[in-house]
């Protein structure tokens, strides 16, 4: 459906107005496409004079606008844990290699690649989400998805989307064979043998996904691969750069993402700038540089303009982020900006659906 759409001038403008465009000034957008205009808004329209009308949706059209976005990303998040539950069910049933267990692995493939459409949404989802459940199966849906996501910015073609999801799909099938004990532990809290038997991992959904006949070789590798970096200091292989494939490296970039923003990867974990934050780092020396970039850029662009909550409790809306100090975000509360490059003592905590 075609939603209708007017211009108002700004003197007419109305707090519960909801905008359909962007409205940008000086690089920095002021005010957001599908949000509720707010009477602090309008101020600053009309301050800075910065345009004559704000183009808005018809009245009878946007009663129910404001309720989409939590409500569209609600219900994916349901659509998530129905896939991590089905994908559990999955992965019990496919070790016997039975066809018609492996048609429902396609089946599933193809069905979360049509979800992952909506890029938006799925994003943030996954910021907002995460894997609460620290499970598996959950962590291999957000992995994928991120992984169809990266891939589609980076320009594969149809089908390399399509191995790389399988890859993704399947890259921690290897720990379903795994004493549950290895896998309900922190990695530093593991001893050195303990380590060792978990490292093992991608070798055992590699000999797995080896058997499985209609899959592209390509996917192997990206199974085996996805815990190799580039200086050589993965498993378990210990493969360097170039000899690592490019769909492993991609699912090296979601897996760690969604690692940080469920939780898993460092306890000091401190919101969802601090993701952005750990992946750049990563991409000196362990991460694809290139890809990283790609991720981060993307990435940002997504966070422009939703809600947060400070550490101090404080709401505010995303304006700008500046890759290079990608944790300090330009702000706006209902005080005027806020640059956390200036109150150094500030995080932004979470994301408000």
């Amino acid at each position: 459906m075609v939603l209708k759409k007017k211009l108002v001038p700004i003197n007419d403008l109305t707090a519960g107005m909801v905008s359909a465009s962007n409205i940008n000034f000086s690089g920095v957008l002021l005010l957001s496409k599908d949000v509720a205009i707010t009477d602090f808004a309008i101020n600053i329209l009309k301050q800075n004079y910065i345009v004559d009308a704000v183009e808005i949706y018809s009245e009878d059209e946007y009663t129910d606008i404001l309720n989409v976005k939590a409500k569209t990303v609600k219900e994916l998040e349901s659509t998530f844990n129905n896939f991590s539950s089905k994908l559990q069910n999955i992965f019990t049933n496919i070790s016997s290699l039975k066809l018609d267990d492996l048609e429902e692995l396609r089946k599933f493939t193809k069905r979360t690649q049509e979800e992952f459409k909506s890029t938006g949404l799925v994003i943030r989802d996954i910021v907002f989400y995460g894997n609460k459940e620290n499970n598996i199966y959950r962590h291999s849906v957000n992995v994928s998805a991120l992984s169809y996501i990266l891939g589609k910015w980076l320009g594969l073609n149809e089908d390399e989307i399509n191995s790389l999801t399988y890859a993704a799909v399947l890259h921690d099938f290897g720990k379903t064979k795994l004493d549950e004990y290895l896998l309900n532990k922190k990695i530093e809290e593991l001893t050195p043998e303990e380590y060792e038997k978990y490292k093992t991992h991608p070798i055992l959904a590699y000999h797995f996904v080896q058997q499985i006949p209609y899959l592209d070789d390509s996917v192997c590798r990206g199974v085996i691969m996805h815990h190799e970096r580039i200086d050589g200091s993965g498993y378990p292989l210990g493969a360097i750069d170039n000899k690592i494939h490019k769909f492993a490296k991609i699912i090296a970039i979601a897996d760690t993402f969604d690692n940080i923003t469920s939780g898993r990867y460092t306890d000091k974990f401190t919101g969802p700038f601090e993701a952005l934050k750990i992946v750049q780092e990563q991409s000196l020396g362990k991460l694809d540089n290139k890809f990283c970039n790609m991720f981060l850029h993307q990435m940002v662009n997504y966070y422009m303009g939703e809600s947060v909550v400070l550490s101090d409790d404080r709401s505010c809306k995303i304006i700008q982020v500046d890759i290079n100090d990608i944790t300090n975000p330009l702000l706006l509360d209902e005080n005027g900006f806020v640059d956390l490059k200036e109150e150094k003592n500030i995080y932004v905590k979470r994301l408000v659906v």
